[in-house]
């Protein structure tokens, strides 16, 4: 099936509409009597042939209204991967509530909907989330894009998918040592190790009045410094046996980077294609690692998320360019994990980065379990715990607690065990009065004496205080 950047609603109505037909009509069929009394009081019966288990228009409308729902996140979810979404990565999230708001019914009557609809097989697969939205909806993609008029006489070659835990790309492999995750302005563009240069942007007026605007290096077989043209002539043989969708990462990952790192580039047919062969090596360590595609596609995003701190930072620091996305002359490629300023390091900012985040989403963790307790207490629940004695809520936040790892859950339990000594009510902070903190600031500044010489004095005294 062709699987498009934007999902054709009128299209997929049909193809929804034209299986609820089809459904009704395979239905099983039985008959219906019907007795009446006439005016002259002779009893009349009819018959009437009716179906079973048939889909009502109530339901059918449920289906359009997720299947728009759905053309919605399809659309979202390829803006965020540049047009690579995949149907099992793309839902609708929502519950009976919503559902039944926007649809003027019952919560109930929308829940018999959804299992009607999983029965047809307009919705392929359904989670259930039970925290923010009660599940998680896939329309099929049969309805969406329709079957595939043509297959490929001869499939691709996948790679086979294993279950392991996932490594963190690219694969380090570097014999050299790394240095510290600060970089400094002064100091961005060199290294002991290898001579970048001083990063100037050869694509301003700015940097030397005789270049040229647009930068197009020099296509020769074999760059000076640079790789030989065997070099990329063996990675590109390994390149073209990936399957389809392993090259398109690749290529969408320098679709990416040329709009975002490089905007007043201008690259040669050439010299993208040795940029795609850089990426593909050392961004994607040349797809070694063994895992399945759903895998690589949360690789994908991860990067995705990268290049928008590199961008962030060279947005910060104009006078800072990125290297060139291949090696060149005495340079390492911006995309080599050998360059220690290349984007092997945003690496480490999106595990900073990372970190903060979960720190904060363990904070709003324990905050609002806190708070909740205490409404509780009070008589005063959120509406999404009303009718939750004190075990309940605890087993709700103790799951919770427990997707962030045993140190989370225990931060959790001791607070839980600290609100309960004291019924739940909120932590008195003691705060003292104006009068208190001056007589706390006069005991720990007591009276000092000083003694000077008795001229110094009025009276003649010896000493004085304050």
């Amino acid at each position: 099936m062709n699987l498009t950047q934007q999902i054709n609603y009128d299209q997929a109505i049909r193809r929804w509409c034209a299986r609820v037909e089809e459904y009704n009509e395979n239905c099983e069929t039985f008959v219906s009597k019907r007795t009446s009394l006439t005016v002259d009081g002779e009893v009349v019966t009819k018959e009437f042939v009716m179906k079973k288990g048939t889909l009502k228009g109530s339901v059918k409308s449920t289906g359009m209204h997720l299947i728009a729902l759905y053309s919605q996140a399809w659309a979202k979810a390829n803006a965020a991967v540049h047009g690579m979404a995949r149907p099992v990565d793309v839902y609708v999230a929502t519950n009976r509530v919503e559902l039944g708001a926007r649809l003027s019914r019952s919560g109930r009557s929308c829940y018999d909907h959804i299992r009607k609809l999983i029965s047809v097989g307009l919705i392929e697969n359904y989670s259930f989330c039970g925290r923010q939205h009660s599940f998680k909806i896939w329309i099929s993609p049969k309805i969406l894009f329709g079957e595939a008029e043509t297959t490929p006489a001869v499939a691709a070659q996948k790679m086979p998918s294993f279950a392991p835990v996932r490594q963190k790309m690219p694969p380090i492999y570097n014999p050299l040592k790394q240095y510290t995750t600060t970089i400094s302005a002064d100091k961005c563009g060199q290294t002991q190790i290898h001579d970048h240069g001083n990063n100037k942007d050869p694509h301003s007026h700015g940097q030397n009045g005789q270049e040229t605007a647009s930068y197009k290096p020099v296509a020769t077989e074999t760059r000076q410094g640079g790789r030989a043209a065997a070099e990329y002539a063996e990675l590109e043989k390994m390149w073209i046996s990936l399957p389809n969708y392993l090259r398109s990462l690749t290529t969408g990952f320098w679709k990416v980077a040329k709009t975002q790192l490089y905007p007043r580039c201008q690259f040669t047919e050439e010299d993208q294609r040795q940029a795609i062969l850089e990426i593909y090596e050392g961004v994607f360590g040349k797809f070694a690692v063994a895992q399945s595609d759903v895998a690589w596609a949360d690789y994908y995003n991860e990067l995705m998320d990268r290049m928008q701190l590199a961008k962030r930072w060279f947005d910060k620091h104009p006078d800072r360019s990125p290297d060139m996305p291949y090696r060149c002359k005495k340079k390492l490629g911006y995309f080599d994990p050998k360059n220690n300023f290349g984007f092997a390091r945003t690496a480490e900012w999106f595990a900073k980065d990372s970190l903060r985040k979960r720190e904060n989403r363990v904070e709003f963790l324990l905050n609002s379990a806190r708070i909740d307790f205490e409404r509780w207490a009070s008589g005063k629940p959120r509406a999404s715990h009303i009718g939750k004695d004190e075990l309940q809520l605890f087993v709700y936040y103790q799951n919770w607690a427990r997707t962030y790892g045993k140190e989370v859950e225990a931060k959790f339990s001791a607070q839980y065990l600290e609100q309960k000594a004291r019924n739940f009510e909120p932590k008195k902070i003691h705060r003292l009065s104006i009068r208190a903190q001056k007589k706390q600031q006069k005991d720990q500044n007591p009276t000092q004496v000083v003694y000077v010489e008795s001229w110094m004095s009025e009276f003649g005294e010896g000493f004085y205080s304050y």
